[in-house]
């Protein structure tokens, strides 16, 4: 199966049966706000979405603490269980490595003209990070939204 066809299967349709309220809520942005007004607050939209997400995961560990940072990273191999486009290159105490091969949230936002403001989901992972794993660093080398064929996100437990 080639880019093309792939573009609208069944992951496509899930992914965007899922995100109707946030494409309603950015659509509405983008269309009442200047650029760069909508574009901050699809960024703090979406980086308290993922800090909610986090802290019910994380809810009874401490922050700052190995028993956090090992809790994130088994949700997120449970994730990436089930998750056909998202791999696990590296796993340890101290390191997670992650590959996103594709993003379907991405080809949605593009499809329908709303691509301007994908970066944004992008920060939030630097942003809840930063809130709910203090001492872990976050890095990332490529990001599909801004051109690359993939996302690599590294955690580092420090």
């Amino acid at each position: 199966m080639n880019k093309a066809q792939n573009h609208r299967d069944e992951i496509y349709k899930k992914k965007k049966q899922e995100s109707l309220t946030m494409i309603s809520f950015l659509t509405t942005l983008k269309e009442n706000l200047e650029p760069d007004k909508a574009f901050n607050i699809a960024l703090k939209a979406f980086t308290r979405y993922m800090i909610g997400i986090y802290e019910n995961v994380l809810v009874s560990t401490k922050i700052g603490s190995q028993e956090r940072f090992d809790k994130f990273r088994v949700f997120y191999e449970d994730y990436a269980e089930k998750t056909p486009y998202l791999k696990i290159i590296e796993s340890t105490p101290n390191i997670l490595k992650v590959k996103y091969e594709r993003c379907p949230f991405f080809e949605i936002l593009k499809d329908l003209g709303l691509d301007d403001l994908a970066y944004a989901f992008c920060l939030s992972d630097p942003a809840f990070t930063e809130k709910l794993l203090p001492g872990v660093k976050f890095s990332r080398t490529n990001t599909i939204a801004k051109g690359g064929i993939y996302c690599d996100n590294t955690w580092e437990f420090r």
